[in-house]
């Protein structure tokens, strides 16, 4: 009996239906929607989480400052699907401002990229003409990292003081709807908001040392500078997970890599010095001289120095940190650490690429060498988006 193929488009309303259903993140909804007609009308637009203003008290009473809200921001592998087109994938890091409206920012340092503004194309029914137009059926598109921080509503500016924000979803802690913000502030505080309060809590009065924070496998780990990590309960409680490490790097970032949480220990150059916690910039007493990665070991409840990542690059975003595979990214060398050397926070989008480009580095953790990111192909985005 000879097959015939069948239109998708002649397959029933309700398959498409049924199939949204598996869809769970927001580009991949895009994407399907923007199809055609009959996939739009079978499914309904993901709407990203309300996120409320959060009333968040300086350290110092007097201090009259504006409400705050929380950001996110999206890292994505993508490609090309264009013929004649750089076909290797690269990473980018979206903001999405107004509705439809979104940023591409550095994925290291969230600088936004000089003219980067644009609009998703195939989605919207009214596109903004001075906006570029990117179409989700131009690439192949798959998300990696979800990170967040803390803006003044009114500006859009980081709160200067707020070190790293997670986003923990509301089930964990049995509540109805929202979520759950947890922040390391005012240089080593660990505070918590959930969604209906008025006020942040501070967790843990006893430790104002902790360094990162992390959401790993549906729970919130943290780490001090001591190394040592623990996970918060549902009773707000700080529960020790890990004997201390006792590197003695300045400070220690959280990372899930190959599945496994990892801490990045980050050494600096000057003898003694340690990075001056002020506000949410770690302003760096010398260059960075060195990194240490350690992988905790459940069974045995001991620490592995871990010289060898595989085929993963760690990336220490300005924040958050995550890993990816070089096997999905041709032509980058693995087993290195990508980094910011100064993390001085978003600049203004008219500092072109080649300053920002001076403060990434990348650090071989095979040998100790470090260089210059310069034109790394996991970064380099398609250049019709960075002109007039």
């Amino acid at each position: 009996m000879q097959s015939s193929k069948v239109p998708w488009c002649t397959l029933p309303k309700e398959l498409w239906q049924m199939i949204g259903k598996y869809l769970e993140t927001r580009i991949d909804v895009l994407s399907f929607r923007c199809v055609c007609s009959l996939w739009r009308s079978a499914l309904p637009p993901l709407h990203p989480p309300h996120s409320p203003p959060l009333p968040l008290p300086f350290p110092d009473p007097n201090n009259d400052e504006p409400s705050a809200a929380v950001s996110q921001t999206t890292v994505y592998r993508l490609q090309s699907l264009i013929a004649g087109d750089d076909s290797l994938p690269c990473l980018v890091k979206f903001e999405q401002s107004p509705p439809g409206e979104i940023r591409l920012l550095n994925p290291i340092t969230n600088w936004e990229l000089r003219l980067s503004r644009m609009m998703i194309g195939g989605i919207e029914d009214a596109v903004v003409p001075f906006f570029k137009q990117f179409n989700l059926l131009d690439f192949k598109i798959v998300e990696m990292a979800k990170l967040y921080s803390l803006k003044y509503a009114c500006t859009e500016i980081d709160v200067p003081y707020v070190n790293k924000v997670v986003v923990l979803p509301s089930d964990h802690f049995s509540l109805e709807e929202g979520f759950v913000v947890f922040m390391i502030y005012g240089g080593g505080c660990l505070g918590c908001m959930r969604y209906g309060d008025e006020s942040w809590i501070r967790v843990d009065e006893n430790n104002s040392n902790y360094d990162d924070l992390i959401v790993y496998k549906g729970q919130c780990y943290v780490v001090d500078d001591r190394g040592t990590i623990s996970w918060i309960s549902q009773a707000m409680q700080v529960v020790q997970y890990s004997p201390p490490l006792c590197g003695f790097g300045g400070h220690k970032h959280l990372v899930e890599c190959g599945g496994d949480l990892h801490v990045v220990d980050r050494y600096f150059g000057s003898e003694g010095s340690m990075p001056q916690r002020r506000f949410n910039y770690i302003h760096l007493d010398g260059e960075v001289a060195d990194f240490k990665v350690y992988r905790l070991d459940d069974e045995w409840g001991t620490w592995v120095n871990v010289t060898n990542l595989g085929d993963q690059v760690i990336v220490l975003s300005y924040d958050g940190s995550f890993a990816v595979s070089t096997k999905e990214f041709p032509g980058v060398k693995e087993n290195c650490i990508m980094f910011t050397e100064q993390d001085f926070g978003p600049v203004p989008a008219e500092i072109g690429m080649g300053s920002k480009s001076r403060h990434c580095r990348v650090f071989d953790l095979a040998d100790g060498s470090m260089s210059n990111i310069g034109d790394s192909q996991l970064f380099r985005v398609p250049s019709n988006w960075l002109t007039h």
